[in-house]
């Protein structure tokens, strides 16, 4: 089927001609670097382009990363890409990343297509084998699978710079013994490299796009003092365009604190609503579902007066259609971005724009004057630098209307760049020594040389108990991100610290960024539109996941009948504690789901079949298709120890790989005894397949433990030297790549074996 019948099929009309030629070029194998189309012109069809080549068997990277920088819009993003996996033969997954949760895990297959959409520091960090959220041994199969044969979309590269210089650098560094691509790919309309495809002629006389790229968007500035407050001069501005009748008004401020003030004082006059970043998702659907409906593309005719206040999380892809624009003064890309929410399909003959401009006060520029010195700047003062440039810019080619046909005609202004350091061979060589504890931060390579607002994770509970939430953890929809320097706002006594797999008191003094927090739904500090620490009414608790499972009766109700009645697709392991119960949807684990015995011989024969099928549809050489076999089919010999079969009650002459008994403490092993060391000792004289035997629990990079069996571990003398050589072979991301290739299909078998 051909591109624009696939794309009609799905949205009920047809693609823009720049999409016809995206869909054409990668048919032939002709990648752009970057796509300029502006906002309203439907970037996020790439995601479109990209699956229907895959339908229709034409080489592209099994995986999408979609990597925006505004958390909104990660979520508005998956929404659309769920819309079009829901219709796709090739049942691609679609997975968010977020921080503060555990990340769905249907990506991570390397057979599965799966279209990942995240931000910067989720999907970066995992690339540089450092994961936030992600464990040590864990961290290899996330690098390998967002390393290869994957297309990294940068949504709005302005805002990602360093993410994107880091990207082309490893794509310089990786190794081409696989034949599985990195590609990138960025969006940005004010991108200046070369090999970009923006607009073509035919799609600036389209009937469609031709009158969201015409319409006259007329600006207005107000300069106020210095020292003046944004918060009144905004409202101020807003209520002048009410009054010269506009229904639907967008008001942008670059902080939350001076969106919620905005909100305050134009709730006032007429019915308001403030969109930011600091909410959860349960929170922002239920405002998304009473407000879309009014704000919305397409939703023009008959909508009641609404004032939109919003921070600079709607600036990309939030398909939001203004009647009139007031917005703080920004970098001119961020302006161009917010622009775009204004008569965004072009339905009104003209509709106006007024920027609120204050400008540097003395102290602001003495502290950007102190950061130079110290060689890292902080995102507000940058933010802040760069919006009095674009303000300047304005009144030097004299711009008096921001439609997108019209800032066509003024010269670029370039964006401020963002240093970041190179990344290094010796970077990566420690970065993928995930066994060591080697305290690199990643996060210079994903923003660069500035001093990032460290953030944390809030949910709010009814019974914030640390018993409690082990059986709960914390969930997508009860989610707040928040920087860490705001928490300090909210009086607590002592607060509820998740780390994944534990819950402990601690003190707020001792809070750290990335920790995730679970107050008590009476402490306040947040309403319906997200963080508010002055609120001191109970929050919602949107954390219960057991309680629609709750039901009077004793503990021998069939509790996955009950789970699977209530929409759970694969419910595993059942929790009881008094009153109810928690049903843990089947994980992807080995021997801790293990409720019934498998036999040895038979879980080596199908993960090694299960390896090769994985290398097979790689299209790897033949012989990494061996090796890999092998490996899968040798990986848990060391389980014939006489000492771990005991421990499974094992009949001697059938022996078992796992067994119900398979996590119990056993006197006679060690303490942290790991089987694949014996089994890497037992493994073949092939390098690669020893490696990939002894690696296939994430130890052994490059290290393995030494103190429960010391004799054990010398005879696996000069494992560092052979980890190295491996990946001088193969490269950081493909020898863990063929590790993955072993350890998922294990994870997969030993899944399918409980089933």
């Amino acid at each position: 089927m051909d591109f624009p019948t696939w794309y009609r099929e799905r949205h009920g009309y047809g693609p823009f001609p720049w999409q016809e030629v995206l869909a054409t070029r990668i048919a032939a194998g002709d990648w752009p670097e970057a796509l300029t189309a502006p906002t309203g012109a439907g970037k996020t069809g790439v995601i479109a382009v990209w699956l229907w080549a895959l339908e229709a068997g034409i080489s592209v990277p099994r995986r999408l990363c979609y990597v925006v920088d505004r958390r909104l819009i990660v979520d508005s993003t998956v929404a659309y890409a769920q819309q079009l996996a829901g219709r796709s033969a090739c049942t691609p997954a679609v997975v968010q990343m977020r921080g503060g949760i555990t990340i769905d895990d249907a990506w991570i297959d390397p057979l599965r297509p799966a279209i990942v959409a995240s931000t910067v520091d989720q999907a970066g960090s995992r690339l540089l084998f450092s994961g936030y959220g992600v464990s040590n041994r864990v961290a290899p199969v996330h690098a390998a699978l967002l390393g290869n044969d994957v297309l990294w979309v940068l949504d709005e590269v302005h805002i990602a710079q360093p993410l994107m210089r880091t990207l082309r650098q490893v794509q310089t560094l990786r190794n081409d013994a696989l034949p599985l691509p990195l590609r990138v790919l960025a969006m940005s309309a004010t991108w200046d490299g070369a090999n970009a495809l923006g607009l073509t002629a035919a799609d600036w006389s389209h009937p469609v796009l031709a009158p969201r790229l015409a319409r006259p968007k007329p600006l207005e500035v107000r300069d106020i003092d210095p020292d003046g407050e944004m918060a009144p001069a905004l409202a101020r501005e807003a209520r002048r365009l009410r009054d010269q009748g506009a229904d639907v008004i967008g008001v942008v401020a670059n902080t939350v604190r001076d969106a919620r003030a905005v909100w305050a004082l134009l709730n006032t006059d007429g019915e308001a609503v403030v969109l930011t970043g600091r909410v959860r998702p349960a929170d922002r659907d239920a405002l998304v579902a009473e407000y879309l409906p009014r704000m919305a593309a397409g939703s023009r005719i008959g909508r009641a007066p609404l004032y939109v206040v919003a921070t600079q999380t709607i600036e990309v892809g939030a398909d939001l259609d203004f009647d009139a624009l007031v917005t703080e003064s920004a970098p001119l890309s961020a302006l161009r971005q917010r622009a775009g929410r204004l008569n965004r399909l072009g339905e009104l003959p003209t509709a106006p724009i007024v920027m609120v401009h204050r400008p540097l006060d003395d102290r602001e520029k003495k502290r950007h004057a102190w950061e130079k010195t110290r060689g890292t700047r902080s995102q507000r003062s940058l933010y802040r630098e760069a919006a009095e440039e674009a303000r300047k810019w304005i009144k030097k080619h004299k711009v008096r209307d921001f439609g997108i046909q019209a800032m066509e005609r003024h010269p670029p202004l370039p964006e401020p760049v963002t240093r970041s350091p190179d990344l290094l061979a010796a970077h990566l060589d420690l970065l993928s020594c995930t066994s060591i504890k080697h305290g690199i931060d990643p996060s210079p390579w994903l923003h660069g040389y500035v001093d990032p607002d460290p953030v944390l994770f809030l949910c709010w509970r009814r019974d914030a108990g640390a018993q409690t939430v082990e059986l709960a953890p914390p969930v997508r929809q009860e989610i707040l991100e928040l920087p860490i320097w705001e928490f300090r706002w909210l009086e607590v006594d002592q607060v509820l610290r998740w780390d994944g797999s534990a819950a402990d008191w601690i003190d707020p003094s001792a809070v750290r960024p990335g920790d995730t927090l679970v107050l008590d739904c009476t402490v306040g500090g947040c309403d319906r539109f997200g963080w508010n620490p002055q609120c001191t009414d109970p929050v919602a608790d949107y954390g219960d996941t057991a309680e629609r499972l709750r039901l009077a009766g004793s503990d021998d109700v069939d509790w996955r009948a009950l789970a699977l009645g209530a929409g759970m697709p694969a419910p595993g392991r059942v929790l009881v504690y008094p009153g109810g119960a928690l049903v843990l949807a089947a994980t992807e684990s080995t021997s801790e789901a293990a409720v019934r015995p498998v036999l040895l011989r038979d879980h080596l024969r199908a993960v090694g079949a299960r390896a090769r099928l994985m290398a097979d549809a790689a299209v790897l050489p033949e012989a990494l298709c061996d090796a890999i076999e092998r490996a899968g089919s040798g990986h848990d010999l060391g389980k014939l120890d006489a000492r771990w079969q005991a421990k499974l009650a094992a009949d001697p002459d059938a022996p078992l790989a796992k067994g119900p008994r398979g996590d119990d403490p056993w006197l006679l092993l060690p303490r942290d005894w790991r089987h694949e060391m014996v089994s890497a000792t037992q493994a073949s004289r092939d390098l690669l397949v020893r490696h990939l035997v002894g690696a296939h629990h994430g130890h052994g990079r490059p290290t393995f433990p030494v103190a429960p069996d010391p004799v054990l571990w010398r005879q696996l003398g000069g494992w560092a030297a052979q980890f190295e050589g491996l990946q001088q072979q193969y490269g950081w991301w493909g020898l863990a790549y063929l590790e993955a290739l072993v350890r998922l299909a294990d994870w997969q078998i030993s899944k399918e074996e409980q089933q």
